[in-house]
């Protein structure tokens, strides 16, 4: 029997359990995934398409329709998230015995009382809608899954897939050595994780996310970069960055009643998956707290900020920029929780502006109008 290669703070493996809930975007077409996966895209939806059968066509747009489209949630994060119980942290079998790890997460996804009850027991991110719109699409998954079992994806991930993935783990067990996140984020924040080592599954078809599913185990592109998966892993570890309850929470929900902020959430890209309030300030404060660490960490990977938060997702993640600038005032990690800081900060006239325009403008050295 083999085991997964181990070092401080890292287990890194290939997983065709999460690749598989991760190509089921591309056979829906959905655009915002089949464009970082063109040529896989385009063969999976045509063998699929041959060889599958209409339940499982019809469990694609009904995953399609009500995950993507109704709920407006990011497809891939939504299935690896809510089927993550199914895959253990250390598996037993070896990474190759594909088959073997694709019909566990079929068996898995039958039980109509195994994921759902399992979410709720172990994951912060469990809530009752999500809940209901997981075991309202579970047989459309089960559809899906047994399709692509039919369809041979096992035999075709281990050829085609696994001997990269396998590689590419090798590498990223060397480059990331010397990081042992999980102390660290726990010092900022005052969460705590029940596992020493943050799991790192490399998939195919993770592009274009780097998703957190259960406990700290996380999902990343085999094309990522080191340095981009590191700061993935750290960013992703910082869901939430405050304990259960915190009064800060009350604070950041407040901040949706400012004009300015109001305004750039109404007009964000529905597709980047950040569509409710507190979804998107958890986002923001988590990445402001992700580019302080970077620089805590002596690395510059994540840029200059202000580039940073006025290119991606449009330039949607404007609280981001102003929170990392109330950063700037006085936090130290080993003083205080990154939480409590925030607390204190957000009713502080001297950390926080009264005028958040004015701020992001002076920040970004745009003149206002």
């Amino acid at each position: 029997m083999t085991t997964e290669p181990r070092q401080a703070g890292w287990v890194i493996r290939p997983s065709l359990r999460f690749d598989a809930v991760c190509l089921i975007p591309l056979l829906a077409d959905l655009l915002f995934y089949t464009s970082r996966h063109e040529q896989d895209a385009c063969w999976w939806q045509q063998h699929f398409a041959s060889v599958a059968g209409p339940a499982a066509r019809d469990g694609l747009g009904v995953l399609r329709r009500e995950v993507a489209e109704q709920a407006a949630k990011p497809l891939p994060a939504f299935l690896a998230l809510w089927t993550s119980p199914a895959s253990p942290a250390a598996p037993a079998a070896p990474a190759s015995a594909a088959a073997a790890d694709l019909d566990g997460l079929v068996a898995a996804v039958a039980d109509p009382e195994l994921l759902a009850p399992a979410m709720r027991a172990t994951s912060v991110h469990w809530n009752e809608a999500d809940d209901r719109l997981f075991r309202s699409v579970r047989t459309a998954l089960l559809a899906v899954l047994a399709g692509l079992r039919t369809a041979g994806l096992a035999d075709w991930w281990a050829e085609h897939a696994e001997p990269g993935l396998q590689r590419r783990c090798g590498e990223l067990r060397d480059s990331l050595a010397g990081y042992d996140l999980v102390p660290l984020v726990e010092q900022c924040t005052g969460v705590r994780f029940g596992a020493r080592t943050v799991e790192l599954c490399v998939l195919r078809w993770a592009a274009p996310h780097g998703i957190r599913v259960t406990g700290t185990r996380f999902l990343t592109d085999v094309r990522y970069h080191a340095d981009t998966v590191l700061n993935i892993a750290v960013h992703e570890l910082l869901h939430p960055p405050w304990p259960p309850g915190h009064p800060v929470k009350r604070r950041l929900d407040a901040l949706a009643a400012d004009p300015f902020l109001a305004a750039r959430f109404a007009s964000r890209d529905p597709v980047a998956g950040y569509n409710t309030w507190a979804g998107y300030a958890e986002e923001d404060a988590a990445q402001a707290l992700d580019q302080f660490l970077n620089t805590q960490l002596g690395r510059n990977s994540r840029g200059n900020p202000v580039t940073r938060w006025t290119d991606a997702d449009g330039g949607m993640h404007v609280l981001a920029l102003l929170l990392h600038d109330a950063l700037q005032h006085g936090f130290d990690p080993e003083a205080c929780r990154y939480a409590d800081f925030l607390d204190r900060a957000l009713s502080d006239g001297h950390s926080w502006p009264s005028d958040l325009r004015a701020r992001y403008l002076e920040l970004t050295a745009v003149s206002p109008s």
